[in-house]
């Protein structure tokens, strides 16, 4: 797994790209909800922000998939620089996104990771993971959460995340994690929050 950096606004936006692709080619889930343009440019957006607070991982130089990731305690020691890249996301929404839009994925934005493990000292979140269409079906999501995984382990600490579909549901669960919520979603769906095992 590689860290992503000193990358072009163009590279950024590309891998974005890739990422939205693989999101609304999956055929649910809170994205599938926009048109396919608006729902890759959040992607792209939300990865530039992930990107900005150094977060961003592919899984090697081939780029087969992507993960953004970090620990609860990391975010409150560079506050500044995840509310300066959080505020430029939001930004970029409001400019950029159709209101319509904006308000269909307003019901997924929330983390109901946050209100479960609120009382952990720390854990490890993974906010996003995407493996690109052409690496399908290969094994790179397992590739992808390893790292996550044994640094949790390591520091025995839960590693988390969110999903908002069935079928991401069960792909983690395959990987290793077990389901320790379901938050029903305002206007239809469930947010399933995962921890590893």
């Amino acid at each position: 797994m590689i860290l992503l950096d000193n990358l072009t606004h163009e590279e950024v936006k590309s891998i974005g790209g890739k990422i939205g692709e693989a999101f609304y080619d999956e055929g649910e889930g809170a994205f599938t909800r926009l048109d396919r343009a608006d729902a890759i440019k959040v992607l792209e957006i939300m990865t530039e922000c992930y990107y900005r607070m150094g977060v961003l991982y592919a899984s090697s130089e081939h780029m087969e998939g992507y993960i953004a990731y970090w620990r609860k305690c990391e975010a409150k020691e560079w506050g500044v620089k995840m509310a300066r890249a959080s505020l430029h996301m939001t930004w970029r929404f409001l400019r950029e996104i159709p209101i319509g839009s904006l308000k269909k994925l307003l019901p997924v934005l929330g983390n109901p990771y946050e209100k479960i493990y609120k009382k952990e000292k720390d854990y490890m979140v993974i906010s996003m993971v995407a493996v690109c269409r052409e690496f399908q079906g290969r094994g790179f999501l397992r590739v992808l959460l390893e790292e996550p995984f044994l640094e949790a382990k390591d520091l025995n600490i839960p590693c988390v995340l969110d999903t908002d579909t069935e079928l991401k549901m069960k792909k983690y669960i395959s990987c290793g994690m077990r389901k320790a919520a379901e938050t029903p979603i305002k206007g239809g769906g469930t947010m399933y929050t995962m921890e590893s095992d």
